[in-house]
């Protein structure tokens, strides 16, 4: 089964003159540890849909030893995300592929994401994972006094995390003279016609969209190795 990142934008968050997939954690580019985790689950079959920046991608992997088949796909430098994704559709031809973006990294357990997905028939299934509130939180009593901080609790809502696995019917639901988002467009109507299916993930997820949360992910990285511990987002 073929794994289509979506590598081709501008990180608007991310202030530097990179690609914030091309941010270095560890000596490697993010993009490279997000390769690693389908890798090492068995799928190493990669097409990467690029853009700005295709050409320092391209000579990343070139010579990089990757364990797994890329190929680069140039899908423009202003398109969007369903836009990209059409781009590639020539190069499916199993029934079902797995998407992601390419500035996540989680241990979401692929095969069990696969099964769900095959059980419930649908033309998308997301992972839905509930992130840590940036924020502190404040409990009161009754009379309004602030009794306990709770720093950074995890959300009770659960949002759209990437990993995606999609018939590819869902090239039929994009419409390839339009410049679609896959957020906003394509999962929105297949969700209205209950065709977007969830895998709850309940472990490790991080995404990755400013320099700190580059510093974060690159200390949890160095933390790890110092500990010969296994990586969070490899520890299925």
């Amino acid at each position: 089964m073929k794994v289509v990142i979506l590598a081709g934008g501008r990180g608007t968050r991310y202030d530097t003159d990179k690609p914030k997939y091309l941010a270095s954690i560890g000596g490697k580019p993010l993009i490279q540890h997000l390769i690693d985790i389908y890798v090492k689950q068995g799928y190493d079959e990669i097409i990467l849909c690029l853009g700005w920046k295709k050409e320092e991608t391209i000579n990343y992997f070139t010579k990089s030893d990757n364990n797994c088949t890329i190929t680069f796909i140039d899908t423009g430098l202003n398109n969007n995300t369903a836009k990209r994704l059409k781009c590639v559709e020539r190069y499916i031809e199993d029934d079902a592929f797995m998407l992601n973006y390419a500035d996540g990294l989680a241990n979401v357990n692929l095969m069990k994401l696969e099964a769900r997905h095959l059980t419930n028939r649908n033309v998308c299934t997301l992972t839905a994972v509930r992130p840590y509130n940036q924020f502190g939180t404040l409990k009161f009593n009754s009379d309004g006094n602030v009794i306990e901080f709770e720093e950074k609790p995890l959300m009770k809502s659960y949002i759209n995390g990437g990993f995606f696995i999609c018939n590819k019917k869902i090239f039929d639901w994009i419409d390839e003279n339009k410049n679609q988002e896959l957020e906003k467009d394509i999962l929105v109507e297949l969700a209205k016609n209950n065709q977007l299916g969830a895998y709850k993930h309940e472990g490790y997820w991080e995404t990755l969209n400013t320099v700190k949360d580059e510093l974060r992910i690159s200390n949890l990285y160095h933390e790890r190795i110092a500990n010969c511990e296994v990586l969070d987002w490899l520890m299925i």
